[in-house]
């Protein structure tokens, strides 16, 4: 028997044929929770669900009762999702997120129960967000299958050490691992920021957003920038750079890139000096530039710690490889 997953984000989803613990297809589409966010209701992201389901059986030649179970993960358990879904509180090993899974039976699409994994939390069912204590407060949804794939693949003896994970996108997550299972996460925003930043304000002329280059050394003076005069100051001086001097659009680019990026880099060298003071090591996830923005600006930590980046694979993404150790759980039950 096979089983599908579907990894769904904000804009884009994924969907994976899988059978005895391999890919056998997958296919994507621009689907997401934005779309019901949007209109107001989930059927749009129902449809487009369903839509890529019978695309991928009918380009297998399978039918529904070839499928074992239909399971998804992501932004599938938020308001706009399929089904509302709590998050699972901290600490979180693979076991429990398996355990955790909620059945969910969708009654006009698929007409079958959908299985949604979990996101994760820092908080308990018991605490009461208010004004004094929000910024304790850090979720993922997706980000933790994701976790699980990258941790597949690298050794036993360093996922038992303390180790931070670092997910990039339009909310880049940090999380803190310890013996294999989620133990912390530091959320922020970032990805999105760029975007907004980079194409709705007066600074869209002055930098390109698609180069692959990277200027480090004006990556690091927009990380100091944002240091010493702050966000709106540092933002600012890209503007300046277009009045007044010959910096070319990769120079500012890089500089902006060091002041948005930047952010995270100084949340994280606070959660490291207040909670995670044990870390060993740095993984980074994620795309060529962006892993090496980010392992160059932590050269301006305030202690060394060895890092190491991750390429997403193309077929089968870090969520398909954390999905794939999840269903592994069922063997163990």
């Amino acid at each position: 028997m096979y089983n599908i997953y579907f990894n769904s984000g904000t804009s884009n989803t994924r969907i994976y044929l899988v059978k005895d613990f391999k890919v056998v297809d997958f296919l994507e589409k621009n689907v997401g929770s934005k779309d019901s966010s949007i209109l107001g209701s989930n059927i749009v992201l129902l449809k487009g669900l369903k839509e890529l389901y019978d695309s991928i059986l009918n380009n297998n030649n399978l039918s529904d009762n070839n499928i074992n179970r239909v399971y998804a993960s992501g932004m599938v358990t938020s308001p706009f999702g399929i089904k509302e879904v709590s998050h699972i509180t901290v600490p979180v090993s693979i076991k429990r997120l398996y355990d955790t899974i909620y059945k969910y039976y969708e009654p006009d699409f698929f007409k079958r129960s959908i299985y949604l994994i979990r996101g994760v939390k820092t908080i308990g069912e018991d605490f009461v967000a208010n004004r004094y204590n929000i910024s304790s407060i850090n979720n993922m949804r997706g980000e933790e299958i994701e976790t699980f794939g990258m941790l597949s693949m690298v050794k036993e003896d360093w996922k038992e050490d303390g180790v931070s994970v670092f997910l990039p996108g339009s909310h880049t997550h940090i999380v803190y691992i310890k013996h294999g299972s989620i133990k912390d996460i530091l959320s922020t925003f970032s990805g999105e920021l760029f975007y907004a930043v980079s194409t709705s304000t007066i600074l869209a002329t002055s930098i390109d957003s698609k180069t692959d280059k990277i200027d480090e050394e004006m990556l690091l003076m927009g990380f100091q920038a944002l240091k010493e005069y702050g966000i709106n100051r540092a933002l600012y001086l890209v503007n300046t750079m277009k009045i007044f001097s010959k910096l070319d659009k990769v120079e500012k680019t890089s500089f902006l890139e060091g002041v948005i990026m930047g952010g995270v880099i100084l949340a994280f060298e606070k959660i490291l000096e207040d909670k995670w003071m044990d870390i060993k090591g740095i993984a980074i996830v994620g795309n060529n530039k962006i892993a090496n923005i980010y392992r160059i600006l932590m050269k301006k930590l305030n202690r060394y710690i060895p890092v190491n980046t991750f390429q997403q694979p193309e077929k089968e993404s870090f969520a398909v490889k954390g999905f794939l150790e999840l269903i592994r759980m069922e063997e163990l039950n």
